[in-house]
């Protein structure tokens, strides 16, 4: 890595500053620490800004936007002054908090990085914990409890919190990105365009739904044998038109069962195979 003596990762800043509860996190402070100066204006075309000189910055935030998307917007341009100083002067659009969250690229670095800061995961474990049901709704109440977006809070709940899940975003050309929670085998990937019988689909071919939940056929989701007859929890929302970003969820795991009892039954006939040979 090169050296930068600026870089300062989220969990620097958070330890640095002595932030130990969700309504600390005061982003404004946090990028002055920085010597990046948050501002708000209106702004066309794109959600926020960044414009360094030197060692300082200037980070500008559409003043039309909802609290929670003005704070992310800042954290993800403060990502771009630790990863991407000296290029450049940068503008964001809305639609790249929702779709850049996978591959690499800048913009997934700058996601992630507003996403660690944030939605620290010291923080943010104690809280996921208890939720016991999976939807939406219990993802906006993280995202009001730490004022984030509905998108990055959902992605931390998958990755860190206590259910087996996963969220899926898939705009007019297909899957755009998925993740999945650890307890999810890597061998289960999400259908490249919804399919019949998912919600996502549904929402997709709908003018006046933005969110539908409820019990879909797995099979739907996932071509895999163990698919089979199970079925999952599917809360499908559209956050614009031509987006759907769907939580699935596996109330009843016997299908991961299944799936890992299949998988290792494949394996070990493999290996048997290879000693006949």
């Amino acid at each position: 890595m090169e050296n930068r003596d600026y870089f300062k990762s989220p969990d620097q800043l958070l330890k640095e500053l002595g932030i130990a509860a969700p309504d600390e996190i005061d982003i404004e402070a946090i990028a002055f620490y920085c010597k990046a100066t948050v501002r708000y204006r209106p702004l066309t075309g794109c959600a926020a800004r960044i414009v360094g000189n030197g060692n300082s910055a200037i980070i500008t935030v559409d003043s039309g936007s909802p609290r929670a998307r003005q704070r992310f917007s800042a954290a993800h341009e403060l990502g771009h002054w630790m990863y991407d100083r000296g290029k450049a002067s940068l503008s964001c659009q809305e639609a790249q908090f929702i779709k850049d969250w996978s591959a690499s690229n800048p913009e997934v670095r700058a996601n992630r990085y507003a996403s660690g800061l944030l939605l620290p995961v010291s923080l943010f474990v104690p809280l996921a914990k208890g939720i016991r049901v999976l939807d939406f709704t219990a993802v906006r109440s993280l995202a009001q409890t730490f004022t984030t977006s509905l998108t990055a809070t959902a992605i931390r709940f998958v990755e860190y919190g206590p259910l087996p899940a996963m969220l899926v975003c898939y705009g007019d050309e297909g899957r755009e990105w998925f993740v999945r929670a650890p307890s999810i085998p890597d061998q289960l990937w999400p259908s490249g365009k919804p399919e019949k019988n998912t919600l996502a689909l549904q929402l997709l071919n709908s003018d006046a739904e933005r969110e539908l939940i409820g019990e879909v056929p797995a099979r739907a989701w996932f071509d895999h044998p163990s698919a089979g007859r199970h079925y999952i929890q599917e809360h499908s929302f559209r956050p614009r038109i031509g987006w759907v970003l769907s939580l699935l969820w596996w109330k009843d795991e016997r299908m991961l069962i299944e799936l890992e009892e299949f998988e290792e039954t494949k394996a070990s006939r493999r290996s048997d195979d290879r000693m006949e040979e």
